[in-house]
């Protein structure tokens, strides 16, 4: 592996868990939508899981893979886990994408209408 590959996968590695910590700490754990960058970041907890993932598969799976030779047990098992990572990554990409958050306007109607109901049948 040469130096700029060895470099660019610390980076990757290093970057994309930077951002997951800073999600779930400014989010005191996945209970506040933070603002990274002046824009909201709604569910926290998964965009940190998919960026864990991916700085895990992207950049250290880059710099384990010349640790074992080609077409070993351990060069499979390495692809095969990264892979994986990358592909849970690939999902937490596209749960965020498609999951809208609801303003928190409509959040406390729903919870007033759930409590009126509790009254009335109550």
């Amino acid at each position: 592996m040469g130096s700029v590959d060895l470099v660019l996968a610390v980076v990757v590695a290093a970057a994309n868990l930077a951002v997951a910590a800073v999600l779930l700490a400014r989010s005191r754990g996945g209970t506040v939508v933070p603002r990274i960058v002046g824009r909201p970041q709604p569910f926290p907890r998964l965009r940190a899981a998919m960026h864990a993932c991916l700085g895990l598969g992207m950049g250290v799976g880059w710099l384990v893979k010349d640790i074992f030779p080609p077409h070993s047990m351990g060069d499979t098992v390495v692809f095969n886990v990264t892979r994986i990572l990358l592909v849970a990554g690939l999902v937490t990409a596209l749960l965020g994408a498609f999951k809208h958050a609801r303003a928190d306007h409509e959040r406390g109607r729903r919870h007033a209408d759930a409590t009126i109901i509790k009254r009335v049948e109550g």
